[in-house]
């Protein structure tokens, strides 16, 4: 496949946005849902997953740039839609490449965009993963949109592969997000448990939340509900959706706007 017919793919708007539940453990809530390229819809009519190309795009720069503007556009658009069908406030939660983050214009893309879309800034956040691509520029972009602007930043994939805890130390992470191998540990072993609980109480020292991901067994959302583990994500609360399905949902589980006000 060639770089022009990605790049076409990608301007011409062929990647279809599907949403997951994140879910709020005590309050029994779903007011957070992760963005993500579901499919790709081709000339001619066929579809393919969209990671098929995804991992074409993250291997060149320029489409690696010329996605994450369409996607960040696209995600926000999409946000404000949904809040609007659900008359909730819901929370656009979407996954951010450290090479994006690091332009020197990035602060002012985000900003633009907030501004076209309409889209509250305090419900939005990032998820920042392979993060040892994050150079200083990126940090500092980040923290501004964070500290001056409410967008909120969480440490993906923590405990495994590239997220970085160094990033701790200089980032304005608002929490971390557990990666996916430790929910298929709990609740039986033990050492995994272990290393669960040490990993919320140092989130709890640094004043940060957690969240767990791939939650797919009742017993298993039972363990990080008892542990009042702040949100969790897996397929036993919601698989990725299509736009229109996550609507449903959102409606279903979503605080109603009057009584987040009230």
């Amino acid at each position: 496949m060639t770089q022009k017919l990605i790049n076409d793919l990608i301007l011409s708007g062929a990647f279809e946005l599907y949403g997951q539940p994140k879910w709020t453990f005590g309050k029994n809530t779903c007011n957070t849902y992760e963005v993500y390229a579901g499919a790709v819809h081709m000339p001619g009519g066929s579809e393919i997953p969209a990671q098929l190309l995804l991992e074409l795009i993250e291997r060149d720069e320029n489409l690696t740039m010329t996605f994450s503007r369409w996607f960040m556009e696209a995600a926000m658009k999409s946000a404000v839609e949904l809040c609007e069908k659900t008359n909730s406030h819901v929370t656009l939660s979407m996954n951010l490449l450290p090479q994006y983050a690091g332009q020197d214009n990035f602060v002012e893309q985000v900003l633009k965009l907030v501004e076209e879309t309409g889209i509250n800034p305090h419900k939005m956040q990032f998820e920042l993963s392979e993060a040892q691509n994050l150079n200083a520029k990126g940090i500092e972009n980040l923290n501004i949109l964070h500290d001056e602007y409410g967008i909120g930043l969480y440490l993906a994939n923590f405990g495994m592969g590239y997220a970085n805890i160094n990033l701790l130390k200089d980032v304005h992470f608002d929490g971390i997000e557990l990666d996916k191998t430790f929910a298929a540990g709990v609740p039986n072993h033990d050492q995994t448990v272990r290393m669960v609980f040490a990993i919320q109480n140092l989130a709890h020292t640094l004043d940060l939340v957690m969240c767990a991901k791939g939650i797919e067994t009742p017993e298993q959302f039972e363990f990080f509900d008892d542990m009042k583990c702040f949100k969790g994500q897996g397929y036993i609360i919601g698989k990725p959706l299509p736009m229109e399905e996550l609507t449903e949902y959102i409606k279903l589980y979503a605080v109603p706007v009057q009584e987040q006000e009230e």
